[in-house]
């Protein structure tokens, strides 16, 4: 007698073919269970769920219809095939059974051999249905568990980084701070070890939460105004100062066409380019190393949207190069070239991994060629957006300022020549560029002469001063304006011989803004004699600049202690509260203008603390709640979505442990100053006039004669002698009916006055500008007499400066 293994179920009222079923089932170990009408055979399913159903169509077709029909809409936990025994003819109620999910047809009579061959079929299909069943429920097991272990990856990582990033907060902070003090030479070199390993060990311990984010999908990019050329000069100048002791220029190049200001995240792009550039660094020893960006396509717009822009970045090296049979591995996580490079150079051998993973998120791809022993060359394309009325930067392009003028670039590195020499010409000038001095030399012993020279610090193992004070003696030199190119950080020979010998210096890596506006100030003043020391001057600290009332909020210890040591270094005495609870009991009794607040407390967290107190000043009747109050979160909590949650609770603003004091400074400096136009009455109008801004900005004209008083004074009577002659002829031009030359002179002058700071005169001459340029002049004169008295106003001014009051006072125009 068979074992029973499966149960089936008939649906009918003909007892001889249920004997029939009953006996052919049972030889392959099938019990069946009768039922002869749809409410019995439906408790059946509902009780004891069968394996296979059996419809006679014969005597229960109404019935057999109705319960597929119920099975259909209402199906079973596990598989329920069905099989319907029908005589010949009209096969009507077979399709419809059919449609409704039947499975099998046999026909009555039937031959016994075919039914138990179609039972068995029927039964090897449940049997497979229900192993995919069982392995679908276990994908989804696995599914679900994998999503709990993903959030609780998540949750731990949060913690790890809290619980790392709090006492590296101490580390950090107290060793800068320690770093301030007086130290003898072996106690610094041991405290910047320090300081240097603990940034180390945050960078590893950054790459790791920002893999961990990608790779769970959690990874957002912002989408903000930023400029693009200070986004990779920051990037370069972050990376210049490890270049010092070797023999490799850094240097960038973008395209003229790009805009200066796009949308996209500006922090990731960093990012990726600080890693790049590091690896250039780290693995190049002579040479140069190349930031460039082109302008690859304008894709097309989508409707009511500007179109996006695609920009492709190449970052070169002249270093040691990568085989080819390794450049495949270098995108892997936790892999680099060859496993001595981990060993010489360090690395966690996740930047790559990471920087592919961000420029994918922006839209781009990233790929790298390289040649061993003649360097690399990593490519990536980014999607960036355009920002309104955007346009490409003022340096971009030609400069009438500059256009048509000689200058002399002395320069030995070949890529950093060409680079300077590429950039001069599109200003329009006239560039010659010498590798060396003896070059230059020959050429001003020929009678070349030049209006500008840019000379490099190192000119082939010489000196970049040495050479300029050489080329000086020439008598086509005499009084030639020079700028010196010199690295980032590097000190000077001797100060006061660059600055007798040149009219400006320039830090490399070079950027287009500042080499400009280096090359305008050396027109300006081609020399400036040397000065005496200057007294060192007392500054004033923020505290005094910025009167702020500040809580600190933390229940670590050591945290607390460090954010007071900075605060106090500002010149603030910050009170201190353990929790949230401890904070609003101090805000009770007292008012305070700025909060610190850490985000995990015991007793009252930083959310609901600030949740509590932005409560309190909706409501009011809370006396100290009533001015404005700064909340700023000051937590080691870094994961995504955590600066998210602290501006959800109501803070303003957040700092990621752990805290350096730039950062706090930099927040105070933010805020403070709403803090204070928001707290102070409306200033009389008597106290208004006294702070209005002067007609001179003497910071930056002191700027441009480095603080020298004697190059002050001869500015300032160069600037009062062709001054005056211009408004003379922009007076005569008027008169004369000369609107072309009324532009051309209202443009020099107001070039002239915005170099020097004459911050109200620019306005008023580029006025005289634009309505010359217009080609009529019926308000000219107009015009011209409110320049003319901001102009007496400027004089007005620098007499009562000291070290000009005899230049003004004196002058006589020619």
């Amino acid at each position: 007698m068979n074992q029973t293994k499966y149960q089936a179920l008939l649906l009918g009222t003909d007892p001889k073919l249920a004997e029939a079923m009953s006996a052919i089932l049972r030889l392959d170990g099938v019990s069946v269970s009768i039922a002869d009408n749809y409410l019995d055979a439906l408790r059946v399913l509902q009780t004891r769920p069968p394996d296979l159903l059996l419809v006679d169509f014969k005597t229960s077709e109404a019935d057999g219809l109705n319960l597929l029909r119920q099975i259909k809409h209402h199906p079973p936990a596990s598989p329920l095939l069905s099989l319907a025994l029908a005589p010949g003819g009209d096969q009507t109620p077979i399709l419809r059974a059919f449609d409704l999910g039947l499975a099998e047809f046999i026909q009555i009579p039937f031959e016994s051999s075919l039914l138990r061959a179609r039972l068995r079929g029927l039964l090897q299909l449940k049997e497979r249905m229900a192993e995919l069943l069982h392995r679908q429920q276990e994908l989804t097991d696995a599914f679900r568990a994998a999503e709990a272990n993903s959030l609780a990856k998540s949750e731990f990582l949060a913690a790890m980084s809290h619980e790392i990033r709090t006492p590296m907060n101490g580390v950090i902070a107290m060793t800068s701070l320690l770093m301030e003090t007086s130290l003898t030479p072996d106690q610094r070199g041991y405290l910047e070890t320090v300081h240097a390993s603990s940034e180390s060990l945050l960078t590893i311990i950054n790459d790791i939460l920002d893999f961990s984010k990608i790779e769970a999908g959690k990874m957002e990019l912002e989408r903000q105004a930023f400029d693009l050329r200070s986004a990779i000069e920051e990037s370069l100048d972050l990376l210049a100062p490890r270049l010092l002791e070797k023999q490799v220029d850094l240097l960038y190049e973008a395209d003229d066409q790009i805009p200066a200001v796009v949308a996209g995240d500006g922090q990731r792009l960093r990012q990726v380019l600080v890693n790049l550039l590091g690896n250039a660094v780290k693995f190049t020893e002579k040479g140069d190393i190349l930031v460039k960006v082109d302008l690859v396509e304008t894709s097309v717009p989508e409707t009511g949207n500007p179109p996006p822009i695609r920009l492709h970045f190449q970052v070169r090296d002249t270093g040691i190069g990568i085989p080819s049979d390794r450049l495949a591995r270098l995108f892997r996580a936790f892999s680099q070239a060859h496993v001595s490079t981990s060993r010489k150079y360090g690395g966690t051998g996740l930047g790559l991994a990471i920087s592919r993973r961000l420029v994918e998120l922006m839209g781009g791809r990233m790929w790298a060629e390289s040649v061993p022993a003649e360097g690399s060359t990593f490519h990536f394309t980014i999607n960036v957006g355009v920002v309104p009325e955007s346009k490409p930067p003022p340096f971009a392009g030609k400069l009438p300022r500059l256009a048509d003028l000689k200058i002399l670039i002395l320069e030995d590195n070949p890529a950093s020549r060409n680079a300077l020499f590429e950039q001069c010409h599109r200003w329009g000038m006239q560039p010659t560029a010498l590798e060396n001095a003896a070059q230059a030399m020959t050429l001003f012993r020929q009678g070349v002469t030049f209006d500008l020279a840019l000379i490099d610090l190192h000119l082939n193992g010489l000196d970049g001063v040495a050479v300029a004070s050489e080329i000086q003696k020439l008598p086509t030199a005499a009084m030639l304006p020079m700028v010196l190119l010199t690295p980032l950080g590097k000190k000077k020979r001797s100060a006061e011989e660059v600055r007798v010998i040149f009219a400006h210096s320039v830090h490399k890596p070079v950027k287009p803004a500042q080499l400009s506006a280096a090359l305008d100030r050396a027109l300006l003043s081609p020399r400036a004699p040397a000065r005496p020391p200057e007294p060192v001057k007392s500054e004033r600290t923020l505290a005094e600049l910025l009167p702020l009332r500040v809580l600190l909020v933390d229940d670590n210890a050591i945290n607390q202690k460090v954010a007071v040591r900075i605060m106090q270094q500002l010149g603030y005495q910050p009170e201190t509260a353990g929790n949230g609870r401890e904070a609003l009991d101090k805000l009770d009794r007292q008012p305070f203008d700025f909060i610190f607040m850490d985000v995990m407390m015991p007793e009252m967290d930083g959310l609901e603390a600030t949740r509590l107190l932005r409560k309190r000043q909706m409501i009011g009747g809370y006396k100290n709640y009533q001015s404005r109050i700064i909340i700023v979160a000051m937590t080691a909590h870094a994961m995504q979505g955590d600066r998210e949650k602290c501006i959800a609770a109501g803070m303003d603003d957040y700092l990621a442990k752990p805290v350096r004091p730039k950062d706090v400074r930099e927040m105070l400096e933010r805020w403070g100053g709403t803090i204070l136009s928001e707290s102070q009455p409306p200033a009389s109008a008597p106290a208004a006039s006294q702070g209005a801004e002067p007609p001179v900005d003497m910071d930056r004209m002191k700027d441009l004669t480095d603080g020298n008083a004697d190059g002050l004074r001869e500015l300032v009577e160069m600037f009062l002698k062709q001054t005056h002659k211009q408004f003379e002829q922009i007076e005569a031009a008027i008169r004369d009916d000369k609107p072309d030359n009324v532009r051309r002179l209202a443009h020099s002058c107001a070039g002239a006055s915005a170099t020097l700071g004459m911050t109200h005169l620019v306005p008023k001459l580029r006025a005289l500008e634009k309505l010359g340029a217009s080609g009529a002049l019926p308000e000219a004169d107009q015009l011209r007499q409110a320049a003319l008295l901001e102009y007496g106003r400027v004089q007005e001014f620098l007499k009562t400066q000291a070290e000009l009051a005899e230049v003004v006072t004196n002058f006589t125009p020619a």
